[in-house]
Parts: C-alpha cells; sequence; structure tokens
C-alpha cells in the first residue's frame, strides 16, 4: 500500500549532504534513510486521483480518487521515526455498469516504524530500515453485496532497506524489501513480493525541490494482490514548517492506471 505519509527536509541541509535531517515522502512513495530530531512531530495530508484503472473484480476501467490522506510522524529518538497513516476516503466514478454511481468507502490504515541503522558522513550514504502492516478498511462488497473492487481487504505487511545518497546538492533515495501480501479470493495463502523504489531530489532554490521517482511491488500477483509500478514526477516548495507538494502520476503496471496528480502539505507541529 506504497506508502502512508514526514518530518520536514531543510533545503539547506540537503545542499551539503549534512547529517541527521528530517526526512520528508510527499508527494513520493520513496522513504528516505534519514530521520528526523528527537521530540519532532509532523502532519501530511494529500489527495489523489488517477485515471484508467482497472477493476480487479470485473477489469473495467474507471477513475480513482484517494483522500484526503492523514499521516502523523513522530520521532521519539533522533535515529528512529514512528507513523500513522490513514486514507480518509477512497472512491471511482466512470466505471462501466454503475452508471452514474460514485462508490467510495472507509480508506485502509498504515503502521510504520523506520530506524536508521548508519548515519551517513557527508557524502557518504545513510542506511535504514523500515518496517510496516497495513490493516484494512475498505470493504469487498457495498451494502447491497456488490463487490466494490476499491480495496483487496486483506492484511498486508512489509520490511525494506532504505539508503540514502548525496549526489552533487541532491540526493537520491533507494527502498528495496519484501512486501506480503495476503490473497482476496484463496484463503489462508498470500502473495510475496519484492518491493522496490527509486527516487531523486534536487533542490533547485531554497524553497523549490524538483523529485522524481518510480516505486512498485514485482512478482507473481493475482487479482486484488497485482504487481504494481507507478512513476511520478513533481515539485516540493514553501519554507519553515509548512512545505507544499504536487506531482504528476503515471501508471506503468496495468493495475496502476494511466494518468493522474497528487497534491498536498507537510507541517512540522513540533520541531527540537
Amino acid at each position: 500500500m506504497k506508502v502512508l505519509l514526514s518530518p520536514v527536509l531543510g533545503f539547506a541541509l540537503l545542499a551539503v549532504g549534512a547529517g541527521p535531517a528530517p526526512a520528508q515522502t510527499r508527494p513520493l512513495l520513496t522513504e528516505p534513510a534519514v530521520t528526523a530530531p528527537a521530540g519532532t512531530l509532523v502532519l501530511e495530508t494529500g489527495f489523489g486521483v488517477i485515471a484508467g484503472e482497472p477493476s480487479y473484480v470485473t477489469g473495467v476501467e474507471r477513475s480513482r480518487w484517494d483522500g484526503p490522506l492523514f499521516r502523523l510522524v513522530y520521532s521519539p529518538a533522533r535515529n528512529v521515526e514512528l507513523d500513522f497513516e490513514w486514507v480518509a476516503r477512497v472512491g471511482v466514478w466512470g466505471e462501466e455498469g454503475r452508471g452514474d454511481i460514485q462508490s467510495s468507502d472507509w480508506g485502509d490504515v498504515t503502521l510504520r516504524a523506520k530506524w536508521r541503522i548508519v548515519e551517513g558522513e557527508p557524502g557518504h550514504p545513510t542506511i535504514g530500515a523500515r518496517f510496516g502492516v497495513v490493516l484494512p478498511q475498505t470493504s469487498f462488497e457495498d451494502e447491497e453485496w456488490n463487490p466494490l473492487g476499491l480495496g483487496p481487504n486483506t492484511l498486508r505487511a512489509f520490511v525494506e532497506g532504505l539508503l540514502t545518497q548525496p549526489v552533487g546538492r541532491g540526493r537520491v533515495h533507494v527502498n528495496a524489501g519484501l512486501f506480503l501480501h495476503d490473497e482476496v479470493y484463496e484463503t489462508h495463502d498470500q502473495r510475496d513480493f519484492v518491493s522496490y523504489a527509486l527516487a531523486f531530489e534536487w533542490p533547485a532554490t531554497g524553497r523549490l525541490a524538483l523529485l522524481a521517482e518510480v516505486a512498485g511491488r514485482a512478482g507473481d500477483g493475482e487479482p486484488g494482490a497485482e504487481v504494481r509500478s507507478e512513476a511520478r514526477a513533481g515539485l516540493r516548495f514553501g519554507g519553515g514548517r509548512l512545505k507544499w507538494d504536487v506531482a504528476l502520476r503515471r501508471g506503468i503496471a496495468t493495475a496502476d492506471g494511466t494518468w493522474g496528480v497528487t497534491a498536498g502539505l507537510a507541517w512540522t507541529a513540533v520541531s527540537r
């Protein structure tokens, strides 16, 4: 479930590849290996849409929206981050066979923990690990027992290694790990995927960063537990405690649809 929404990254620190700087996720799915100072509390929110996503129940393409997303990230220690993410609502429109009906339901909840294992010196990589679980909240069926195809309504878990490497004024982030996805139509069975993500950040100015990534999971997929891959390119802008973001989305795997957009913000409520 990409991953749920993080502390704000100071672009001045980014530019010189300094040590522990607050990590920021939005609008990317890739997770930086760096962590925020102890006591930092950040709220992220956003909204996303994408066209041409096929229903895993019927195969019919429709447009999908997700949001608002709420992600609360807290750093109990300088090398640890804990976050709670909830997509308040998910829905589709334009699905043939449903007429003008806009189907929607509650979104899933994701819990994550990140541990920075190696603090990178200037010019050297920072290494970390992330663990998480996705708790299903999206129903498989509507009130009339019609399959919605909005979410798998299954438990998912993942473990990933994280790496952040300064490259000039920018940074490269790499994620790789294992994503476990319970089957939708088969009880007591699961799909095991290799999860991956590669992202690049470049500080164009002190208040503007250019972003790009490819993220997804590879393996043997089935309806409801599909192979996924998506590319994003966008901007993060603003200063101080508040940063805004916007990104263009492009589905690469069939299950991810075609073109879309995501936009949101990150607000550092507490910083030490």
